[in-house]
């Protein structure tokens, strides 16, 4: 993985942010994607750090939705994530790359992150057992980022 902060991925996130608000949707535009609130590539680095949690969304195959937390690492246009091998997120990954991110802080920051998501090959390793005591695995994810909405704290 690459760092989130060098110059070519802080430009690579930019042209993600700019064409995503290029692009937003009227309700979009108007409450999140505009110039007075919306982050910078920058600022959307040193908030994804800052928070390291996020609600991630995927759909199943019958279109019913599901969301749990996340910690997820920054890499230029892509973030990697781990989930466990037998939960149904890797299993609505399967049927529909598709997901959502969302995180917000205390102060009133928020970011919506879409992206297509897929299993990294060869990352299945033990983790720690759950409540159960049984052994459990884990399975990296890769999401490519295709649009970010970055919302910077209001003035106050």
């Amino acid at each position: 993985m690459s760092d989130p902060g060098s110059a070519p991925d802080l430009d690579a996130l930019q042209q993600v942010i700019d064409r995503s608000t290029r692009t937003a949707t009227a309700s979009v535009a108007d409450s999140v994607a505009y110039p007075g609130r919306q982050m910078n590539a920058s600022e959307f680095v040193e908030f994804f750090e800052r928070v390291r949690l996020l609600a991630m969304a995927t759909v199943g195959a019958a279109g019913q939705p599901h969301i749990a937390p996340v910690h997820a690492r920054l890499s230029g246009q892509a973030m990697r994530l781990v989930v466990y091998d037998n939960t149904i997120r890797r299993i609505d990954i399967r049927s529909n790359p598709r997901v959502a991110f969302s995180s917000w802080d205390d102060k009133g920051a928020a970011v919506i992150i879409y992206g297509r998501a897929h299993e990294v090959p060869g990352t299945i390793r033990p983790a720690s057992t759950g409540s159960s005591g049984k052994p459990r695995r884990i399975v990296e994810i890769e999401v490519r980022l295709t649009r970010i909405y970055a919302m910077r704290a209001p003035r106050r």
